[in-house]
């Protein structure tokens, strides 16, 4: 009688973990389905934001389309260069940035720059998974003439600097 009970009991738990295994595979569209009213071949979809090449960015909470980078648009590539303004016109700084690991870019400007937009871009998310990178950009305004400068470290705040963080330098010469 105790081996029967035993071996129902080993049974029952086999079955709850079978059953429990099955419960937390992944549900829903395979890729070939579509959900609620979304039809085949939407052209509506997010697409990556290329910061080089589109100042327009889909505001993922309204779907409103908002003009973030104004003028010149800089990114990780233009690290060490120079770019050339008049005084009153407006840069993009493009980085890539992953807020979720800790690491966000610190950007100081001289006296002849100030910061009119700063925004966070998370990164395309089909899946809404947790953590994923995006794009930060700043939108800077020449305000005075000469040689300017952004730089910016890419850290975790709360670590100590050690010199091996990644680093981004821009030279404006504003007229």
């Amino acid at each position: 009688m105790k081996k029967v009970l035993k071996a129902i009991a080993v049974l029952f738990i086999v079955a709850a973990v079978v059953f429990a295994a099955g419960c937390t595979g992944k549900t829903g569209n395979t890729g070939n389905e579509t959900q609620g009213n979304e039809t085949q071949g939407n052209t509506d979809q997010l697409q990556p934001v290329n910061p080089e090449t589109s100042a327009n960015v889909t505001d993922n909470m309204t779907g409103a389309n908002k003009t973030i980078a104004k003028g010149q648009i800089v990114t990780e590539a233009d690290n060490g260069k120079t770019i050339s303004l008049k005084n009153g016109e407006n840069f993009t700084v493009s980085l890539r940035e992953d807020p979720s690991a800790g690491y966000l870019w610190e950007l100081n400007l001289s006296n002849g720059l100030s910061i009119l937009d700063d925004e966070y871009i998370e990164g395309l998310n089909p899946e809404n998974l947790t953590g994923v990178p995006g794009t930060h950009l700043w939108v800077i305004e020449a305000t005075a003439p000469g040689s300017q400068k952004v730089n910016g470290i890419y850290r975790r705040s709360w670590e100590n600097i050690t010199g091996t963080e990644e680093k981004f330098t821009l030279g404006v010469e504003v007229e």
